[in-house]
């Protein structure tokens, strides 16, 4: 595929485990050895893009019997491929742990080298988020992954700020970046009951002026309405300057299908 071409083409290979830890008490990150053949498939795939994992649902029968049936054979989940790291052959994923409540959080607590995944994701050269001169991301947990890795890859020349919802301080992280960031950190321990992320981000100072501005904002479905609704219809915001995505509804599964 030419560098310059953002025409996407899916790939799904079967990845094995070569290694996990906890990078935070609800957070692990899975590390999947990347072969021969993987290594061609991934050269057009971003850090940060997103992927699709094909969890076996026979796997999580026991502990997840209310919303897994049985002759299903995959349960499917959306992620974030957090590195793909070809000098090293590692295609890296973060997952949130909260507990055998959810497919693939039950998948990663129990996960151990040798065992095989099987990952879905597309081939592209588009940028994850468009050049500006100054930066909002707004996330929960469930976006950290990829906020994390779109940091990373921003140029020195760019001021960006960061404001990110955990369980608790223990889950705060190191964002390393070129970039001039600032992060702020709230700690929420029940965040299916609600998030104070809207909220906040109404008392974010953004400079004024005619600096390219650009937001980024990914969380759960009511947070990241509100999240829409102010920047678009009280700030009157630039809509190629914005972007939201809702990662999750609180009360249902992705099988349930997505608002």
């Amino acid at each position: 595929m030419p560098p310059n071409s953002i025409k996407t083409e899916k790939i799904r290979s079967k990845f094995t485990v070569k290694g996990k830890k906890f990078l935070t008490p609800h957070f692990i990150r899975v590390a999947f050895e990347i072969d021969d053949q993987q290594e061609e498939l991934l050269t057009y795939v971003k850090s940060g893009s997103n992927n699709k994992l094909f969890i076996p649902a026979k796997s999580l029968i026991s502990s997840d019997e209310k919303r897994i049936k049985a002759d299903w054979e995959f349960i499917t989940r959306t992620y974030t491929n957090r590195k793909i790291d070809l000098e090293n052959r590692e295609l890296l994923i973060d997952f949130v742990a909260h507990g055998d409540n959810g497919p693939a959080s039950a998948w990663a607590l129990t996960a151990v080298p040798g065992e095989t995944l099987e990952v879905g994701m597309k081939q592209s050269s588009r940028p994850l988020v468009p050049d500006a001169d100054f930066y909002l991301f707004i996330g929960d947990a469930t976006a950290l992954p990829v906020i994390c890795a779109i940091v990373e890859e921003l140029p020195s020349y760019v001021t960006a700020k960061v404001l990110l919802e955990v369980y608790g301080k223990e889950d705060e992280m190191i964002l390393c970046s070129a970039a001039d960031v600032s992060v702020h950190w709230l700690h929420n321990a029940e965040p299916e009951k609600g998030s104070i992320l809207a909220d906040t981000a109404r008392n974010i100072d953004l400079p004024g002026g005619i600096l390219k501005k650009y937001i980024y904002a990914a969380a759960e479905y009511s947070t990241i309405k509100a999240i829409k609704d102010y920047f678009k219809t009280e700030l009157n915001w630039d809509p190629y300057g914005l972007y939201t995505c809702s990662y999750w509804k609180s009360g249902q599964s992705e099988e349930e299908g997505k608002p």
